[in-house]
């Protein structure tokens, strides 16, 4: 599993192309819930059917979106790496984990550049600085 932050909102349509292309599969392997959506769920989601499984939901501060990716199959490595040169060609704006606790790694229309996350009082509020 995988929390990613997006600077901008994207559609969920959006979304599975962008993650598409990071697989590299086609749009139809991957699977975007709302948050509300997957909650709601009644049936059990065949893991095998998807490439990646993807729940997005709002935020605020800095970001706007929370993608949390579940199971792919690509190493975190692999998946930090294609989610980064992807982002950079797309210009999209995004915050990706990085191994450290409160490190993110910030992609913007620049390039890639380490930022920590920064404590919040409100839930669902993410701040980061240089």
């Amino acid at each position: 599993m995988m929390d990613l932050l997006l600077e901008h909102q994207k559609s969920p349509l959006e979304i599975g192309n962008f993650l598409a292309e990071v697989f590299e599969c086609t749009a139809d392997k991957i699977k975007i819930y709302s948050l509300d959506e997957f909650n709601s769920l009644t049936e059990e989601l065949d893991a095998y059917a998807w490439e990646c499984i993807c729940i997005f939901s709002f935020v605020q501060g800095d970001a706007s979106q929370l993608l949390q990716l579940y199971k792919y199959r690509m190493s975190n490595l692999n998946v930090i790496q294609r989610l980064t040169d992807i982002a950079l060609k797309h210009k999209i704006h995004m915050y990706i984990p990085n191994d450290s606790l409160d490190t993110w790694v910030y992609v913007d229309d620049v390039g890639p550049k380490y930022v920590r996350q920064m404590e919040s009082d409100v839930d669902n509020c993410f701040y980061f600085s240089p």
